[in-house]
């Protein structure tokens, strides 16, 4: 009882800061029409019918006012319509993405509906703008009690996705082979396709105790092309405990994962990661995770062994409409031939931004170098490999049906390789639609 009165608090001086847009907004906002200003003063007064009305008829006369779409938004949060009012909040975002105001009453609405997921990012980006102290304590107050209620998450996507090279195979047509020269077979070579991508997770995460949480989930990746040959399917499960003291959050957890490649079994593996989660600061999220598989192959043999991979990552809201994010890693993977057996570093970067008309992007470049252990001998030298891949996702926020947004990916990958036979250029497009956050 005692968090509900808290989080009702908290609204109460997060609405009434809101009320006064000047003490939470960097520029000054336009000035409102004479039907937003007599609306606002019937809700002081408390003559909310009367002020509904004002603003409904209004509205029909100026559908973009932001002014008259906040206050319709206030008096159905007054109404305990959540739902109802993130429509009118999300509405004025797509047309002013700065609105830090618009964007706290938009977390608070979404905390209401059950929303966590949504409603964190919301607080996390108005973070970042000029706010009062208390307003900021009143943020970081929902953002834990985010963290303590959210038991449940899911992503999922569907896209077509043509592919300039679904076999990342290279473009030369010969190669040397103990340095005889050799024609790839027509199988060997470039294709081209297009495909249908699927892209799903779910995490349960009921309570076990005061601090402790029961982590079960899983992950669905398929790439799905015609004749098959170049179908790729991943499934991956997780399982164990997950303790958060304070700011920071552990989780040892028991792995399992099963590819095909053209329908047919690949490989599998299990092992188990250790996760890290802290949060520095409300604007700032910080993960790493260590992991060790143990991989066995449906066909090549040689390929058996173990894997062992270290991810960092950290996410930072720069202002209330966007956001940076980098990672760091290194895999080992030891296989029964040393010629195989290869270490990959990795890092990249990502740039968020909230575009006006609903438009946000997001601009990922990455790089990835591999060095194998030994010389491969029908090549003669020890293989090593650079490869540059950039992701550029655009998703229209403005058209939403059933918490599903239109979304389009660009991504452009190359790879330089000492061995020729393993440089290739690849460019994918998806266009399908993914779960709105």
């Amino acid at each position: 009882m005692t968090r509900i009165t808290t989080l009702k608090a908290m609204s109460f001086l997060v609405a009434l800061s809101l009320i006064h847009p000047n003490t939470l907004h960097a520029r000054a906002p336009d000035p409102p029409p004479a039907a937003a200003a007599a609306a606002a003063w019937l809700i002081e007064q408390g003559e909310l019918d009367a002020a509904r009305e004002l603003l409904e008829q209004a509205r029909e006369h100026a559908p973009n006012d932001n002014n008259i779409a906040f206050l319709l938004g206030m008096l159905a949060m007054s109404e305990q319509d959540p739902e109802r009012a993130a429509g009118y909040f999300r509405e004025i975002l797509t047309r002013d993405p700065r609105a830090v105001r618009v964007r706290l009453e938009l977390g608070r609405a979404l905390f209401e509906i059950g929303d966590y997921r949504d409603a964190g990012r919301q607080f996390r980006f108005a973070r970042s703008g000029n706010l009062p102290a208390e307003v900021n304590a009143n943020i970081d107050r929902y953002l834990f009690a985010i963290r303590a209620r959210q038991t449940f998450t899911w992503d999922f996507s569907v896209a077509i996705a043509p592919d300039t090279n679904v076999n990342a195979a290279p473009s030369i047509e010969e190669i040397s082979i103990f340095g005889l020269p050799f024609q790839l077979s027509e199988d060997a070579q470039r294709q081209t396709g297009l495909g249908l991508l699927l892209n799903t997770s779910a995490e349960w995460s009921p309570h076990i105790g005061e601090r402790t949480r029961l982590r079960v989930g899983g992950d669905l990746y398929r790439t799905d092309y015609s004749g098959g040959d170049f179908d790729d399917t991943l499934a991956s499960v997780y399982l164990g405990p997950n303790v958060q003291l304070g700011n920071t959050e552990f989780s040892t957890l028991l792995t399992g994962f099963h590819r095909w490649y053209g329908n047919k079994p690949y490989n599998h593996g299990t092992g188990i990661r250790q996760e890290l989660t802290h949060y520095p600061s409300s604007r700032t999220r910080l993960h790493t995770s260590v992991e060790h598989q143990w991989v066995r192959h449906d066909q090549a043999n040689s390929l058996d062994g173990t894997r062992t991979s270290w991810l960092g990552s950290w996410q930072y809201a720069l202002t209330p409409s966007s956001g940076v994010m980098g990672l760091l890693g290194v895999s080992r993977e030891s296989t029964e031939l040393d010629m195989l057996s290869n270490t990959v570093y990795r890092s990249g970067m990502g740039y968020y931004r909230e575009l006006f008309g609903g438009l946000t992007a997001l601009l990922q470049p990455e790089y990835l170098h591999a060095r194998y252990d030994d010389v491969t001998p029908a090549f003669g030298v020890e293989r090593r490999d650079d490869l540059w891949r950039t992701r550029l996702r655009l998703t229209n926020r403005r058209w939403v049906y059933r918490g599903f947004s239109p979304e389009l990916t660009l991504i452009h990958t190359s790879r330089d390789s000492n061995i020729d036979l393993y440089s290739y250029d690849r460019n994918q497009i998806q266009l399908g639609v993914t779960k709105l956050y």
